[in-house]
């Protein structure tokens, strides 16, 4: 318990004369007293449930800032907006916030940070934030900048005494569940701080632009973020979603998460919007109905959100490309089983794009094939459907009308290339320029290429501009 007393001391409070107490009947009193500090006890009151204290900001300086969600009888719409606020800060690369239960009407997403920095900076740093996250005039609640010198906020670990519910921490994975006393003491001693020089460059990123390019704002601003492209955990990786795509949720608390993941994932491979709603609506109605609660009219329209707001801000994910490698295995099994060399182009070019997706189910609209592999429209459409008589793909989804519309499932399809491959195997790593004859140049002799291809298409594969 000390550590925990030391620690509120130590992320929340600049200075301890001026502080709110909670009384019985919900109200606080403000105390402004250097005769009356605050003391350890007083904490120690609030960890054990009675009189609750908040805090102010110094009189210029502020060790952390607390986006204050209230949201009265609208509980969805604060869950909603503690998401959006939770992912924008993530995609700035700002991962140390802690989430927390009001105990009453919404929640407190808080940073603390090293070093102390200007009221007004922090002000300046909520209103990028905010505008950023989409949120402002949201439902009949409102997310307010805390705290500064005459607006306190309740410190997280207390009991709010008018529902006698615990202000215990959250996380967006377990959606948004209130964990217990020990739990969130637990959490709590893990939380760490955030570097202030990071803050205080976005907030001059932030203020450099010329109001006349207020148009071109958001897109100015992704071109200075460090942040989520240089994000290597796992949380928006290529392959992780890709993997959440194939194998679904396997917990509960992941469903907004998934949301959000799966439609980075859609905007990174090009899928248009409409489809990826298609695709992880279709997704979503085969997910064990044990991982999540909410209505489904509800999460429906949560995915709407997640979608739009992805595709706003044009977010998709991290590619590790060490891991963009084809095999001998399966360039061979695309020689020796097509024929034709419009169907290597486009075998190839699908080949290419799963990996891209991490090796499992993908999706890939005609116009990319044509323009992956160098074929136009029509050869695609004939191609596809010969590829998946020679065993090259499966198609898991393809001009399926959606149920109730006229419009059409996107393009899914999964690669067949099932061969026994050696332990010693080569690999050739490929980049944006590679194509399937830098493969066979790499894999075989030129006598192999001649003995493997007819005349004309070893002709082109062995002649080099």
């Amino acid at each position: 318990m000390q550590k925990v007393i030391d620690k509120l001391f130590d992320y929340y409070l600049i200075q301890n004369t001026h502080y709110l107490i909670q009384m019985k009947d919900g109200t606080f009193i403000t105390r402004n007293d250097r005769s009356k500090p605050l003391r350890r006890f007083h904490v120690q009151n609030h960890l054990g449930g009675k009189l609750p204290i908040g805090t102010f900001s110094g009189a210029y300086l502020t060790k952390f800032i607390c986006f204050d969600v209230d949201y009265a009888d609208e509980a969805e719409t604060a869950r909603w907006v503690t998401y959006k606020l939770a992912d924008t800060l993530d995609d700035l690369g700002l991962h140390n916030y802690a989430i927390s239960f009001s105990g009453s009407k919404g929640y407190h997403v808080e940073l603390f940070y090293d070093k102390a920095i200007s009221v007004a900076a922090s002000r300046q740093f909520f209103d990028f934030i905010v505008q950023r996250a989409e949120i402002v005039g949201v439902g009949q609640g409102k997310t307010e900048f805390v705290p500064y010198a005459t607006r306190g906020v309740k410190l997280p670990l207390g009991i709010q005494q008018k529902t006698g519910n615990f202000c215990g921490f959250c996380n967006v994975d377990d959606g948004l569940r209130v964990m217990d006393r020990s739990e969130s003491i637990a959490y709590f001693l893990t939380l760490k701080k955030t570097d202030h020089a990071a803050i205080l460059e976005l907030i001059h990123e932030e203020s450099s632009y010329d109001s006349r390019a207020a148009a071109d704002m958001e897109n100015a601003i992704s071109r200075h973020k460090p942040l989520a492209i240089y994000d290597q955990s796992e949380s928006y990786t290529l392959a992780h979603a890709a993997k959440r795509y194939n194998d679904g949720m396997t917990a509960p608390g992941q469903r907004h998460k998934s949301f959000l993941l799966l439609a980075r994932l859609m905007n990174h491979n090009g899928v248009e919007r409409p489809d990826a709603l298609a695709a992880i609506t279709e997704w979503f109605t085969w997910q064990d109905r044990r991982l999540y609660s909410t209505e489904w009219s509800a999460c429906i329209k949560d995915l709407q959100e997640c979608v739009d707001y992805v595709y706003h801000h044009n977010q998709t994910l991290i590619t590790d490309q060490r891991d963009l490698t084809v095999t001998f295995s399966e360039i061979d099994a695309i020689i020796r089983r097509c024929p034709q060399k419009n169907q290597k182009a486009v075998a190839y070019a699908m080949l290419v794009h799963s990996k891209r997706w991490g090796n499992g189910i993908f999706y890939m609209s005609y116009g990319q094939i044509e323009e992956a592999a160098g074929v136009d429209d029509n050869t695609v459409g004939r191609q596809i459907n010969k590829l998946e008589k020679l065993g090259v793909i499966a198609i898991v989804s393809r001009n399926q009308k959606q149920k109730g519309t006229y419009k059409k499932r996107p393009n899914f399809y999964r690669m067949t290339l099932s061969v026994e491959k050696a332990a010693d195997e080569r690999s050739y790593e490929i980049n944006g320029g590679s194509d399937i004859g830098d493969c066979l140049r790499y894999f075989y002799t030129e006598k192999e290429i001649r003995s493997l291809l007819p005349r004309r298409q070893s002709n082109a594969v062995l002649t080099v501009s």
